[in-house]
């Protein structure tokens, strides 16, 4: 195992992939982050297509991946059926995830990849592949993880990282506004080093589409105050935002809670 592991982000973009200048600095791959553990080991939150430049960073295998799955929205999981990993028969992959819309892991995962969306089913992919319920607490490698139930429709996952240096709390498609929920988010939070809280929306955004399973910039800095982290990163970024905008969002959140910045493609946070 590595002395010193990072979370790096490796997709932030909300909803859809997009590409273009006006998206340079921030990217536009759907959400995945990743934690090298070392000796082939990673630790994956999120199928994106933020999958894609993880995929171009390994060195020669064979990988083992645990994947820990927020929920199962395309933008979350499409990433998954190209990322060649799952083609080698050599690669072992563990997905962990909670049941949403009635169905677990296994049954999301398997129906959306699979014809006539996808030539061939996940469950005929050469890899390895284990499926395992989301659970209060997960050893992976020096890694606890922790889980908490989110705000966003047919329901979402947080979770915790705590690594031998720090920990990272990943709270992307989250609604704020159930106090019961916000409430056990903050003290989900409390002492972690960095908050990573969606922020999809601006005020005037949020005020046409509540509901719709998403942030703003200051219900993001109202949770990283509530849980006294010392770092705020806003994602899951809107399809339409260019990087000034987001840059916009951010400057607002700073007015607030100094110590923020928007999530970025190679964006590296201490574990």
């Amino acid at each position: 195992m590595t002395d010193k592991l990072h979370l790096v982000v490796r997709g932030a973009r909300g909803s859809m992939a997009v590409s273009g200048p006006q998206y340079a600095r921030y990217g536009g791959n759907t959400t995945s982050f990743h934690v090298d553990l070392g000796g082939n080991d990673h630790l994956v939150i999120d199928a994106g297509t933020g999958l894609r430049p993880l995929e171009h960073s390994l060195g020669p295998g064979p990988h083992r991946f645990t994947v820990l799955l927020t929920h199962y929205h395309w933008d979350h999981i499409q990433g998954l059926p190209m990322f060649s990993q799952i083609h080698d028969p050599s690669a072992t992959f563990r997905f962990v995830g909670a049941t949403h819309a009635g169905h677990d892991v296994r049954q999301a995962l398997g129906g959306a990849i699979g014809h006539p969306w996808f030539p061939v089913f996940l469950t005929e992919t050469e890899a390895s592949i284990e499926f395992l319920a989301t659970r209060p607490e997960l050893a992976v490698g020096p890694v606890t993880v922790r889980s908490i139930a989110l705000t966003h429709p047919h329901g979402a996952t947080g979770y915790r990282l705590d690594g031998p240096g720090d920990s990272v709390v990943i709270a992307t498609d989250h609604e704020a506004g159930d106090a019961e929920v916000d409430s056990a988010l903050a003290g989900f939070a409390a002492g972690a080093g960095t908050l990573i809280h969606d922020a999809q929306y601006s005020d005037r955004e949020y005020a046409e589409r509540k509901g719709w399973g998403h942030s703003t910039p200051d219900a993001a800095v109202d949770a990283a105050l509530a849980s006294g982290v010392r770092r705020l990163v806003l994602t899951s970024h809107d399809v339409d935002h260019s990087d000034s905008a987001i840059d916009e969002l951010v400057t607002r959140a700073r007015a607030r809670f100094p110590l923020t910045t928007g999530a970025y493609e190679g964006l590296t946070i201490g574990l």
